[in-house]
């Protein structure tokens, strides 16, 4: 039987005995053809034990055809979803296969629905559970259901096949991919500097972002050397000393926290839709690396700037189910 991915396939914990289809082998069927030639044989010489060969050998084959069966009937599954990924990657599905009876399982062999590549072979003990791990090439954004798999099984004497289908119930949230070579954080105009560079604790620039100079104000114990200001306190011959105070820069963008940028989709209306989400995805993970705060603004969503995984992580995930259908982004 030629099968591939079933779109109706159901996803069931467990593998009954009526959803475990057999067939013979390749060898079965020269092993039946083996048996037919005994029985000509045996009838055309009347010969007892040609009779009894013969039917012993059926035996032995109708035993293994039960044997096959029972080696996946009645195991449990289970399929864990790995850790979301970026598109163009490969996405790590681990499926655990559950031996709930008092009999070993052998020689189980697990193949992917459309892949070539060549099935694993998972052998699990009594009251025992075997994980296998398969991997999936993300191709684009978005949730990736896991494949169907095929079970198959010709244990103990390889003259019978059976297999059956699971569609395991998981699946991982892909990324955008970001973009190679990215530009530049697009930081707030007045900046002397780029704040995702490493900065000297206490500097103006180091936690309030785009600054002006608002005026000087009488020295309090704690402020920083880098803000005090020479040409006044040299005015008054050192008789006072005076620090430099600053205040947000008026053309700093709206919405965005004192030291913090917002990535903004609508502002990328040159590039293609999916380039886009590519460029603040990059964004995003440079802005982390960094230790500058960062929001999102995407169409209707607002995440507010911060840092942290999981700040990164809820922007990605926004990045990745934007413009999804209803069906495609929900969890």
């Amino acid at each position: 039987m030629r099968w591939r991915n079933i779109s109706w396939l159901p996803a069931r914990p467990w593998l009954g005995a009526q959803r475990v289809h057999i067939r013979p082998s390749r060898a079965g069927l020269a092993f039946a053809a083996l048996l037919l030639a005994l029985w000509i044989a045996a009838v055309n010489y009347r010969l007892g034990l040609g009779y009894a060969l013969t039917y012993f050998a059926a035996a032995c084959a109708i035993a293994d055809m039960l044997f096959a069966s029972r080696n996946l009937a009645g195991l449990a599954l289970a399929a864990t979803p790995g850790s979301p990924v970026f598109a163009g990657s490969h996405a790590l599905f681990t499926l655990r296969l559950i031996n709930r009876s008092a009999r070993p399982r052998h020689a189980i062999h697990l193949a992917l629905s459309g892949v070539a590549a060549a099935p694993s072979l998972a052998d699990i003990a009594a009251h025992g559970e075997t994980a296998v791990g398969i991997v999936v090439t993300a191709r684009q954004r978005g949730w990736l259901d896991a494949p169907s798999v095929r079970l198959s099984g010709s244990f103990p004497l390889g003259l019978f096949v059976a297999w059956c289908h699971w569609q395991p119930d998981a699946r991982v949230l892909v990324y955008p991919q970001p973009e190679q070579g990215a530009p530049p954080l697009p930081l707030p105009a007045g900046t002397a500097r780029q704040a995702q560079q490493t900065r000297q604790p206490g500097s103006p620039d180091s936690s309030d972002g785009a600054l002006e100079l608002a005026g000087v104000r009488a020295y309090r114990p704690g402020d920083p050397l880098r803000r005090l200001a020479w040409r006044q306190i040299a005015r008054h011959d050192g008789e006072h000393v005076f620090s430099k105070q600053f205040q947000p820069a008026a053309d700093a963008p709206a919405g965005a926290a004192h030291g913090s940028i917002v990535l903004e989709h609508a502002a990328l209306h040159a590039l293609a839709p999916e380039a886009r989400l590519s460029r603040l995805a990059a964004w995003v993970l440079q802005a982390e690396r960094t230790g500058l705060p960062y929001g999102l603004r995407l169409g209707a969503l607002t995440v507010a700037p911060a840092l942290g995984a999981s700040h990164r992580d809820a922007c990605l995930r926004a990045l990745a189910l934007h413009d999804l259908s209803a069906s495609q982004a929900a969890p």
